[in-house]
């Protein structure tokens, strides 16, 4: 009785259906017109209930994806009278939280008392009331190729960097790397972004991460002196425009494929870092994600170098400042023989600290740029503290040392006991 009373009371609908016109992508009454053609607009379809009630089907990119994200995106015309939006998911569950745009104004989230969400998730009544402007409701925001684009001229400015195209994805975008250059024989950290395409959060990290690790400031320069880095902070650019849950265009999870690296994407990446001219190797890699909280999910407790557990002690001295702006998180050691997973990969490749950065999906924004600034402050000051104890140790023994991180060795490494989950 009590959602009966709520729908009627706020979701009242004219069941007139004058002037409806629809072809499942686009749906058209006398009051409104919703459609999803545009950059990030997904797989859904829509489908007229009346001229004020229009239902999407939420639906995926391919029936068998490993990690359900129903993503969703649609264009919502002006209107004059009060409407209803049904999100149909089908099999599967709501996850992520509307949020709304207006032309000239950021992402927010709409208003809860104007979202009811019923059969356990798998339907989701909003009601908007009346608008003088076309507005976009998505899942996420949507931080599609143009926010990267955007981006992309900034970091172009920066005389540290340089960038280059590495490959191009199934739908011939471009894969896009950018690199510092200060010295090419120094030790690299490897990034990589966005293999997933509705992990929206994680950009936004990604993003602060980078931008404090090459600042103006005087800890990037002497950082940036002595150590160099590698990213790609969007691997899956098929996905992120047509509005993916999981895959790139050849409906492969990215993160299931570095092992035989068969998508275009991964094998980019490979063939680069194989190419390197002076067959330099990363010494650290970090793979950017989102998730349902903050998780760094790490690989290093086994190494038999002098780097393991780096990860973890990086990640508790930044705890404490972490804390203070609230972003809570969890620190997860997670190691599989398999390859096929970024972090497995380059941890069993090349024998270095390799991390999963998850993002909440909600988590604040200004929290998730200042939290990933603190953590690249954080890992600068680590490194250069290194630097300097390795120089003055070889300033004792009389030599100059050729690398300036303690040297990898490669090990035996016991066989894990435990599978945990690939990520």
């Amino acid at each position: 009785m009590r959602v009966f009373l709520f729908l009627s009371l706020f979701f009242v609908c004219d069941y007139t259906f004058a002037s409806i016109k629809q072809d499942s992508q686009k749906c058209t009454t006398d009051l409104v017109t919703i459609d999803f053609n545009f950059s990030g607009g997904g797989n859904s379809v829509c489908e007229v209930i009346s001229s004020d009630h229009i239902k999407i089907l939420v639906k995926p990119e391919s029936k068998d994806s490993i990690n359900p994200s129903p993503w969703y995106a649609f264009r919502k015309s002006k209107h004059i009278k009060k409407i209803l939006l049904e999100l149909d998911y089908g099999e599967y569950e709501h996850r992520y939280f509307p949020k709304i745009k207006k032309i000239n104004s950021g992402w927010e989230r709409l208003n809860k008392s104007d979202i009811l969400i019923k059969n356990d998730g798998k339907n989701v009544f909003i009601n908007f009331y009346p608008s003088k402007e076309e507005q976009y409701i998505s899942s996420q925001e949507l931080i599609t190729e143009d926010w990267y684009e955007d981006w992309y001229k900034i970091l172009k400015k920066n005389k540290f960097l340089k960038s280059k195209i590495i490959g191009y994805s199934v739908q011939n975008r471009p894969i896009k790397a950018f690199f510092s250059n200060e010295n090419i024989n120094n030790p690299f950290i490897l990034i990589l972004g966005r293999q997933h395409p509705p992990e929206v959060s994680s950009a936004f990290a990604l993003q602060g991460f980078i931008n404090q690790l090459i600042g103006s400031i005087n800890l990037s320069k002497d950082f940036l002196s002595k150590y160099n880095i590698i990213f790609v902070p969007l691997m899956n650019p098929d996905g992120v425009e047509n509005g993916f849950w999981r895959y790139n265009f050849n409906k492969k999870d990215l993160n299931r494929d570095w092992d035989n690296f068969s998508q275009p994407e991964t094998y980019s990446v490979k063939n680069f870092l194989d190419n390197l001219k002076n067959k330099n190797q990363p010494f650290l890699f970090i793979d950017f994600h989102s998730t349902y909280k903050n998780i760094f999910y790490i690989s290093d407790a086994k190494l038999k170098n002098s780097e393991q557990n780096f990860l973890l002690n990086w990640l508790e001295k930044s705890r404490l400042e972490l804390s203070k702006i609230n972003y809570n998180f969890t620190v997860k050691n997670s190691y599989t023989e398999s390859n096929k997973v970024s972090k497995n990969y380059f941890y069993n490749q090349y024998n270095i600290p390799s991390m999963t950065y998850e993002v909440s999906d909600s988590e604040i924004r200004s929290v998730i740029v200042e939290s990933s600034r603190i953590l690249a402050k954080e890992l600068m000051i680590i490194l250069l503290d290194t630097n300097r104890k390795n120089l003055d140790m070889a300033e004792r023994k009389g030599f100059e040392p050729s690398r300036r991180l303690p040297a990898y060795t490669l090990s035996k490494r016991a066989p894990s006991t435990t599978r945990p989950p690939l990520h």
